[in-house]
């Protein structure tokens, strides 16, 4: 079973990505686990071990998932559990601040996924780094080849 917990604490944008992963089909061995704020995210992280975190990052305060992540990555028995920041946080870099997904990346993140999901690069995203097959079906409706 590939465990994914997805972190974010506006209920719509939880129910687009807990339905995405429906396109994986049934049979994929995908369990969703949902948490609304970052602090959840890390006790979510402890208690689960989930294979990869999808974290929003402006929650109950604008670097909260930033603030989950380091966290995490503090925790030796989940140090290494993959994080995708999901934000529409998409800032570049002015003068010598670092740029929204360098913010990111420094804080633990893995990769950084920006809002709106581009829903074929996250499915392809998704597969490589979890080795889940893209059902044949999904394919065809997305356009991938």
């Amino acid at each position: 079973m590939t465990k994914i917990l997805i972190v974010d604490d506006k209920e719509e944008n939880r129910y687009v990505l807990v339905n995405f992963f429906k396109l994986f089909g049934v049979r994929s061995g995908i369990e969703i686990i949902q948490a609304k704020s970052g602090l959840e995210a890390v006790e979510k992280t402890k208690l689960e071990k989930p294979d990869l975190v999808l974290m929003d990052i402006n929650m109950e305060t604008p670097d909260a998932g930033l603030e989950a992540a380091k966290k995490i990555r503090r925790i030796e028995k989940i140090k290494d559990t993959k994080i995708w920041a999901v934000t529409a946080q998409a800032m570049e870099a002015y003068d010598d601040e670092m740029s929204d997904m360098e913010k990111c990346i420094s804080a633990g993140c893995n990769k950084y996924i920006s809002k709106p999901i581009d829903t074929v690069d996250l499915i392809k995203k998704v597969s490589e780094e979890l080795n889940i097959e893209i059902p044949e079906k999904t394919k065809l409706r997305m356009g991938i080849k």
